[in-house]
């Protein structure tokens, strides 16, 4: 081919791509087109006659961009990537439907606006005007919104909010009127997306799973902190929340105008000149702003902590909105009540409020919903944090003192000067002094706020796990590696790997041979299964833990072990009691035929016939676009759920991160992931023998037997590798029918079972309608598999009621009293 014949069919197959382009987003690329069109007149005409005419464009000012070619670059950005994707979401004609009923809705509704700002003016005109004011930024609000009903839980949440909370953050720091246009039309489009959407969708509130709680709010956080630099910075700040942004970014060094003393010793602002000073305070200089941006540092560093489930960043940002509360209460509680000569007096008052109020309802949210944020920091990085603070907070007001004794000018109460040196703690305690302050000592008070937030924001960072390279923020990352290391050399039980998940903590044997992953509640240590390790060292392993707990006052419980870990344990006289049932089979010569595997059989073949695949994987390896639909399935059966997460013997998506793991994946022929499971390994000798059955989710539209087929996919998978062992786990607190035992062993076992075992039947029987334990097991049970009972061991009966408490706490850490009453009373109905 030559050279010519290269470039034809580079340029034909160019075209080929925008043509098929321009058929599947046939309105995205008609708005780009009106975009550049209108823009470019627009901009034209601007230069032309130095005005700008875009009001001349009638209903097509909708897509005029007239303030700049970045602005232009920018909302073509948002056009192709938000209208697009709501495009392909929701289709064509809705998504033309959406773009103009969400822009006339707006700013039909904004309009009215116009009644509580006449200011003199003709209101036929203002509201005229108002009305017609369109926006492009309206238009693709309202459509995203619109098209988010279309998505799946997970997205549809994250979409709602990110928009809501970008455009709200507008509203209530900038207020200008295109912005409370984007809210209105953001309204408009989540009813609207509700109205076209005819699918069957949940309707109330439905649960989100600890990470995607942890999204939402860290994402709230980071938009509060970024409001308050929007209103510094807006020329027209009529926001309702712009009152914080005074309260943040003022201070001794930028006194505000009117909250000085005037010659005659008279405060200005008993006239309301400080007050209109406050309302109306924005940063005029680089500097002035680089001051305000520590404290919002400080909440950056709470956002992306809250993001990795930090419990220290939950409090982090509840102690700062809750200053940013009281900073605001102060400040403007001097002023408040002398609104003398100040115009709206309902709305600045309603806006102060709204400064007050909204960091306080951000901190309780936050205190609500910490049960969420799961990682603790160990008490050396709190401990560290402490000291760095107050060493720093001790060095500024050493400085403080000093400066203000060598300045000229004699200082009146140096401890207000270092009250007033916090910056936004108590922001107006000096104001009236500082013009006749030395300008050192001025400096020094401007400086020392920023400096003290910006040592809060670091030595924040470690104890939040912040950093994205901080894979260690509650202090076991050394205990898991040494115990990953264990279970790859000697090995584990049944759920050896989970002891590598997070909210363990471990012990070690003194030759470090074995080990022990055990969560305590109380004085109650309630291990993860059985010692890991090598062969030789478990059995000892039992008698050296159980010496430890007794050491540190606590009673060791060996949850979920075997019969080669629960015999040794009775010879010492522990009871046990049944817990689970393992299910096992030995892939290598295991097959679908039989009569009690034809439900897996049928589901295979079905499988085969319809074109539906499994992809055998880590996280890591499958494309973005799956993970993404196995983050949604996920989230989709979490809020199915009407209990909290469930965790120690129980993964998700999290643990599927693990670059160990397994994924093992049912698509149809589409690319549409249908269902998805999870695999831990294990090992012997640094090789891994067997793999065990962990997550399970599939879509609500999923075929059925799409479970069955992808276990037997792995199984065929495993027996190609030469896998010894597939287990598929122990279904918690279910069992299965026991076999008939002789009248005094059936005696003995009744009396060591009182008490705890009849709440763990009630816990049992209480969530099978919720996760569904003996189900999954009569589920296991058609894979004609080997099972092997697994029990509770306990060193004395009288510990049994606190031992099931502990136990219901190790998988429910986050049951509140209200909804264990419910349990207690759904199981009684």
């Amino acid at each position: 081919m030559t050279r010519d014949e290269r470039r034809a069919a580079t340029r034909s197959s160019a075209g080929a791509t925008v043509t098929r382009t321009l058929r599947r987003y046939p309105v995205t690329a008609v708005i780009v087109a009106l975009v550049v069109a209108t823009s470019a007149v627009g901009i034209a005409m601007r230069v032309s006659h130095a005005t700008s005419t875009t009001e001349s464009f009638g209903p097509l000012r909708v897509f005029a961009v007239s303030t700049g070619a970045a602005a232009l670059l920018l909302t073509l950005a948002g056009v192709v990537v938000l209208v697009g994707a709501s495009e392909r979401l929701m289709g064509s004609w809705r998504t033309a439907v959406a773009f103009v009923l969400t822009t006339v809705v707006g700013t039909g509704l904004g309009a009215l606006s116009a009644f509580v700002d006449l200011d003199g003016r003709d209101v036929g005109a203002l509201l005229l005007g108002r009305a017609t004011s369109f926006d492009p930024w309206t238009a693709v609000v309202g459509t995203v919104a619109t098209a988010s009903a279309f998505a799946g839980p997970l997205w549809r949440r994250r979409i709602r909010v990110n928009t809501l909370a970008v455009v709200a953050a507008l509203f209530l720091y900038a207020g200008h009127a295109s912005d409370l246009y984007a809210v209105l039309a953001a309204g408009a489009g989540w009813a609207l997306g509700e109205l076209l959407r005819r699918t069957p969708k949940r309707t109330g509130w439905t649960r989100s799973s600890h990470r995607e709680t942890r999204v939402l709010l860290g994402t709230v956080v980071l938009v509060s902190a970024i409001g308050p630099v929007i209103a510094l910075v807006s020329r027209a700040r009529v926001g309702i929340l712009a009152p914080i942004a005074a309260v943040v970014g003022s201070g001794p060094v930028t006194p505000v105008s009117g909250c000085t003393s005037d010659t005659a010793g008279a405060v200005a602002r008993t006239s309301g000149e400080c007050l209109r000073g406050l309302l109306a305070y924005r940063a005029t200089d680089p500097w002035t702003l680089l001051l305000a941006v520590p404290p919002l540092l400080v909440l950056v560093v709470g956002g992306l902590g809250l993001f990795r489930g930090s419990r220290f960043a939950v409090w982090l940002v509840v102690v700062v909105d809750t200053v940013t509360a009281v900073a605001a209460a102060v400040t403007y509680g001097a002023v408040q009540g002398r609104l003398q000569g100040v115009e709206d007096r309902f709305l600045v008052t309603l806006s102060i409020a709204a400064s007050v109020v909204v960091p306080l309802a951000t901190a309780v949210v936050l205190v609500v919903l910490r049960r969420s944020f799961t990682v603790l920091p160990t008490r050396r990085r709190v401990v560290g944090f402490a000291v760095v603070v107050l060493v720093a907070a001790g060095v500024l007001v050493a400085a403080m003192l000093v400066v203000a004794d060598a300045s000229p000018t004699r200082v009146e109460d140096p401890w207000r000067i270092v009250v007033a040196a916090l910056g936004p703690v108590a922001p107006v305690t000096f104001w009236e002094q500082v013009p006749a302050l030395d300008p050192g000592l001025r400096f020094t008070l401007g400086i020392a706020g920023p400096l003290l937030w910006l040592v809060v924001a670091i030595a924040a960072i470690r104890p939040t796990g912040a950093a994205p390279q901080d894979t260690d923020a509650d202090g076991t990352r050394a205990a898991r590696d040494r115990a990953r290391a264990l279970l790859t050399a000697g090995g584990g039980d049944t759920f050896g790997w989970m002891t590598t998940w997070r909210g363990n903590a471990y012990w070690f044997a003194e030759d470090g041979r074995a080990g022990v992953a055990y969560r305590r509640n109380g004085t109650v240590a309630v291990t993860l299964g059985g010692p890991f390790g090598y062969d030789d060292a478990r059995v000892p392993a039992l008698a050296a833990f159980a010496r430890h707990c007794d050491d540190n006052g606590w009673t060791p419980v060996f949850y979920g072990v075997d019969e080669a870990v629960a015999s040794p344990l009775r010879a010492l006289g522990w009871g046990t009691l049944p817990v689970a049932e393992d299910a096992d089979f030995d892939p290598r010569d295991w097959t679908t035929s039989g009569k009690k595997k034809q439900d897996v059989r049928t589901s295979v073949n079905r499988a085969a016939r319809e074109g539906t695949t499994a992809t055998w994987a880590s996280w890591q390896d499958l494309p973005a676009a799956t993970t993404r639909q196995i983050e949604a399935i996920s989230e989709e059966w979490v809020a199915d759920r009407e209990l909290p997460e469930m965790g120690f013997t129980l993964g998700g998506v999290d643990e599927m991160r693990d670059p160990a793991v397994r994924t093992l994946v049912a698509q149809d022929s589409g690319g549409t992931v249908l269902a998805v499971t999870s695999w831990l390994p294990s090992y012997r000798q640094g090789r891994v023998v067997g793999w065990t059955l962990d997550v399970m989710r599939r879509t609500g539209a999923a075929p059925n037997g799409v479970m069955e087929f992808l276990v037997a996919s792995a199984a065929d998978r495993m027996r190609t590798d030469g896998i010894e062992r597939l287990s598929l786990s122990a279904a918690p607190l279910a069992q299965a029918p026991p076999a008939p035992a002789p009248q005094a062993q059936a005696q003995a076992q009744a009396q060591a079972t009182d008490g705890v075992q009849t709440l763990l039947d009630l816990v049992g029987g209480v969530l099978e309608p919720v996760y569904g334990f003996r189900s999954l097991l009569r589920f296991k049970l058609k894979f004609g598999p080997e099972l092997h009972p697994l029990v509770l061991a306990y060193p004395d009966p009288v510990a049994l009621p606190a031992i099931g408490v502990a136990v219901v706490r190790a998988y429910l850490p986050d049951l509140s009293l209200r909804q264990a009453v419910a349990l207690a009373r759904g199981r009684n109905a």
